[in-house]
């Protein structure tokens, strides 16, 4: 199991709302460090700051908790507030107001589904990293399309998705280095272009539990249309997981 080189660090409270949310982290190898409260959320956030990549609390930490943390825990993280990511359902507004003029990005509407739990977390970890900056955004999905390879077709699903490539979950795949046609029907239009298969993952070399068989393509002519559509499907989904006040 491969594991991010970062710490997630959650915030609960007594009720512990986000307890399984830091289990189901560590089942997907995003290693997690938790605290009840503020306190011991400063003192691992001191501990850890050179691995601090994001910060997760729950929607109803209140005012006064939450400048204690903006106080006390971000200065820690590698990326600052920009890491913060609110769980759970719309803060109150002077709550909201605060996270939106401090700087914060990232809010979890529904920590159990699973996929948004993923990506939001992992979107949050890699704000300023040097390993990341480079890497597209890669929402995670479940579109079904159909892919060819001369006289060869296979029918997928489109497990993550980026405006330059996506990961194909199915049997069997492509050998790496096998060019394609993909035609993807999103919501306001059908995107068709060529792709390459970067890398091929069968039963016996996934390294992730959480990523199925199948392979990673790059896109090689997707433009015009076909480029603004994805793009715009692309930013519309993260746009769900965005703070604004």
């Amino acid at each position: 199991m491969a594991a991010y080189e970062r710490f997630a660090l959650i915030l609960d409270s007594e009720e512990a709302p986000l307890g399984r949310a830091a289990v189901r982290l560590l089942e997907l190898g995003i290693d997690v460090l938790y605290a009840p409260d503020v306190d011991e959320a400063a003192l691992l956030a001191r501990q850890e700051a050179s691995r601090l990549g994001a910060l997760l609390f729950p929607a109803g930490i209140g005012i006064a908790r939450l400048e204690d943390l903006l106080e006390r825990v971000c200065p820690q993280l590698a990326a600052g507030i920009r890491a913060l990511v609110v769980v759970g359902p719309d803060p109150d507004p002077p709550l909201l107001d605060l996270l939106v003029s401090s700087g914060a990005q990232w809010r979890l509407p529904d920590p159990d589904v699973e996929r948004e739990l993923r990506y939001v977390t992992s979107a949050a970890m890699a704000i300023g990293h040097a390993d990341e900056r480079r890497k597209q955004v890669r929402i995670p999905t479940h579109l079904e399309t159909t892919v060819f390879m001369g006289r060869h077709r296979k029918d997928v699903r489109v497990h993550d998705l980026s405006c330059g490539g996506a990961y194909l979950a199915a049997e069997n795949p492509f050998l790496e280095g096998s060019s394609l046609t993909i035609d993807l029907a999103l919501p306001e239009g059908r995107v068709v272009g060529r792709a390459e298969v970067v890398n091929a993952n069968t039963v016996d070399r996934i390294a992730r539990p959480d990523v199925p068989e199948g392979m990673g393509v790059a896109f090689q002519r997707l433009g015009g249309t076909s480029g603004d559509l994805l793009h715009d499907y692309v930013e519309s989904w993260i746009a769900h997981f965005r703070l604004s006040s």
